[in-house]
Order: structure tokens, then sequence, then C-alpha cells
């Protein structure tokens, strides 16, 4: 019974530190991308909206029309 005990809290143990080490890195990447964000805005850059595509590259929307059945 001693070996179970023991057995499940070094298991406890050894998540609990995983579960640590991974909040903390990505604790560190945001930061870090937060940082690169700040740089690129403040050096006129366009802010990125997707991976792939920033808000530069979305092309601009028409103004909606009024409804046939709004209120004159």
């Amino acid at each position: 019974m001693k070996r179970v005990i023991t057995s499940f809290a070094v298991a406890a143990l050894a998540i609990g530190g995983r579960h640590f080490y991974r909040y903390m890195s990505n604790k560190k990447k945001n930061r870090l991308q937060q940082s690169k964000l700040e740089v690129w805005e403040g050096e006129g850059g366009a802010v990125p909206v997707t991976p792939h595509r920033t808000a530069a590259q979305i092309a601009p929307r028409r103004a909606a029309s009024p409804s046939v059945r709004a209120d004159n």
C-alpha cells in the first residue's frame, strides 16, 4: 500500500511540474509576441489579423445600402 501511495505522489509531482513548465513557457512566449507586436506597430507595420494576413491586406467593404422596408 505504501508503494502505491508513493507512486501516486511521484506521478502527481511529475504532472504538476510539467503543468508549471508549460504555463511558464506559454507566459514567456506570449510576452515575447506582445513585445514584437508593439515594436512592429511602432514602426508603422500593419496589425496581424491571421497568421497569413495583416489588416492592411483586407479589402475595404462597401457601405450597406438601406433596406427596402426601412422607414422614411
